[in-house]
């Protein structure tokens, strides 16, 4: 009983650190709030995806990979039992720190750019036919790649989670790839962008917000026009998802809403995609309180009120 009261003051306490900044926040007009919201959860993952970081949704199944040091293997997972049914090995591509995959309904996007220390010269899209997946059965693939570095980003020193050049989200449109940095030193998140071409080239800013913690995952519904965001805040491990509603190539506008995971404190989320129109996934890998996971979360009626009401 005793460290139950404990457990409960240590989280309180938690919450009361996080909650303060994040009013003040929105009072400066950083970001919507809604106090409270609840992915269902569904199951633990399998042991080969423990360390999955990125999600896209594919031929009725949920895709993966594992991050850092893992296979450069893609797992799709049966959206039933979340067990591993296909592989596809990406043949001439190596997993340094794969922290995000998404597809503009073409091409299939693996992000190699994971930069925890700050350091990395050699960051990587590696990229294939979307086509190329099977509708059963495993498969190798060979794929290309862009190399790039941000433009902004002139030191490279070590300085392990003390900066902002780590990068663990990306999402595809039409015309272009677009990436979240993961803010380690400030909380905040710049917006990247980079052409479909191989080669090499400097990702450009377009934009940023004060996202009040770090951005691990995204995904772009293409017919809804809705932009998704996952992550944590720093130390305190509350997840925490946004949802934006005014993303085009053009404008590059990022009026959000944030949501907050109360009842997953302490879960480190990682990927997100959509599967149906105004409803996700979302993934979990393994932490020192957690298994690795899945979730389904179901925006439908929140995206049309806030669409609606935009409209007005």
């Amino acid at each position: 009983m005793k460290s139950l009261r404990i457990a409960s003051l240590l989280m309180l306490l938690a919450m009361t650190l996080f909650i303060v900044p994040l009013a003040k926040a929105q009072q400066e007009g950083y970001a919507g709030y809604t106090p409270l919201f609840a992915p269902e959860f569904k199951l633990e993952l399998p042991k080969e995806v423990k360390e999955t970081s990125g999600l896209f949704f594919h031929n009725g199944r949920l895709w993966t990979h594992n991050d850092s040091g893992g296979k450069p293997i893609l797992y799709g997972l049966d959206t039933t039992t979340f067990e591993v049914v296909q592989q596809i090995t990406l043949v001439n591509a190596k997993n340094k720190d794969w922290e995000d995959v998404c597809t503009d309904g073409q091409k299939v996007y693996v992000g190699d750019f994971g930069n925890n220390k700050g350091k990395r010269k050699n960051l990587r899209i590696y990229f294939f036919s979307l086509d190329d997946i099977p509708a059963e059965g495993n498969a190798s693939v060979t794929v290309d790649s862009i190399r790039f570095s941000f433009a902004d980003q002139t030191v490279f020193e070590y300085e392990k989670h003390q900066h902002d050049y780590d990068c663990e989200a990306m999402f595809a449109t039409d015309e272009y790839l677009y990436l979240f940095s993961k803010g380690w030193a400030t909380g905040t998140t710049r917006l990247y962008r980079l052409s479909k071409t191989t080669g090499t080239q400097a990702a450009e800013v377009v934009n940023g917000f004060d996202s009040q913690g770090l951005i691990t995952g995204a995904d772009y519904d293409r017919e809804t026009g809705v932009l998704a965001l996952v992550g944590y805040v720093k130390n305190v491990w509350l997840p925490f998802l946004y949802l934006i509603y005014d993303f085009d190539d053009a404008g590059v506008k990022l009026s959000n809403r944030r949501f907050e995971l109360h009842n997953y404190l302490g879960t480190q989320t990682e990927g997100i995609c959509f599967y149906d129109k105004g409803r996700c996934f979302l993934s979990a890998e393994t932490s020192p309180t957690s298994t690795a996971r899945v979730f389904t979360i179901d925006f439908r009626k929140r995206i049309e009120k806030d669409l609606q009401k935009n409209r007005q």
